[in-house]
């Protein structure tokens, strides 16, 4: 791999956020949303995430994106690369 390609691999990376300050954020943008669902299907994709389960596309899921549409990598659930700007589940 290119230096300039592990580097931005190195900056491309997902803020952390715990599952109960992310249910907090979302349900403060979002009140009619379930919070104890949300927070269920965020630990259920946190499980299947750490034994390996994968898009589709053979990429790592991403819990946030999954647990709100569906079993998705990052850039399949969004259509975009760069992650800077987004959580991930800590």
């Amino acid at each position: 791999m290119l230096k300039d390609d592990l580097k931005n691999k190195m900056i491309n990376k997902f803020q952390k956020i715990k599952i109960e300050d992310f249910v907090k954020k979302t349900l403060e943008r979002n009140p009619d949303l379930d919070g104890k669902q949300l927070a269920k299907s965020l630990e259920e994709f946190k499980i299947r995430k750490k034994k390996g389960k994968l898009c589709d596309c053979g990429e790592p899921i991403w819990i946030i994106g999954s647990a709100l549409t569906g079993r998705g990598c990052f850039t399949c659930i969004t259509g975009e690369t760069n992650k800077t700007e987004d959580y991930e589940i800590d």
